[in-house]
């Protein structure tokens, strides 16, 4: 079997997992509540926005960051938005540690995805 076979494998894999239906259920019902959709985009727009200024060493404004902190605090008290949040976390959690397992066996340097 060749590497991409292997990578195709996983994949499966993961759609298999707890982590990705639960995501995936929740992503839809989320897609399907107008109000809890618009909250959760512009939410991660903004998040985007400063993620982006991050990564380009700009400095982010502290009304920004206070903004965002207090939409997030706003969101979580969506039940929905809520559990949607919590199940994308354990999957990009997942993501995460499989990136970690792939680095530490081709002994690369990964630190700052940590």
């Amino acid at each position: 079997m060749n590497v991409y076979d292997y990578a195709h494998q996983l994949a499966r894999g993961l759609k298999e997992s707890r982590e990705y239906q639960a995501y995936k259920d929740l992503e839809k019902k989320v897609k399907t509540n107008p109000q809890c959709k618009t909250m959760v985009d512009d939410f991660r727009k903004r998040q985007l926005q400063v993620q982006g200024q991050q990564m380009m060493n700009q400095q982010v404004d502290e009304n920004t960051l206070k903004e965002l902190q207090n939409l997030h605090s706003v969101l979580m008290q969506n039940p929905l938005i809520a559990e949607f949040m919590h199940a994308e976390y354990k999957l990009s959690q997942m993501m995460s540690d499989i990136y970690k397992i792939l680095g530490e066996a081709l002994d690369l340097d990964i630190s700052g995805l940590e």
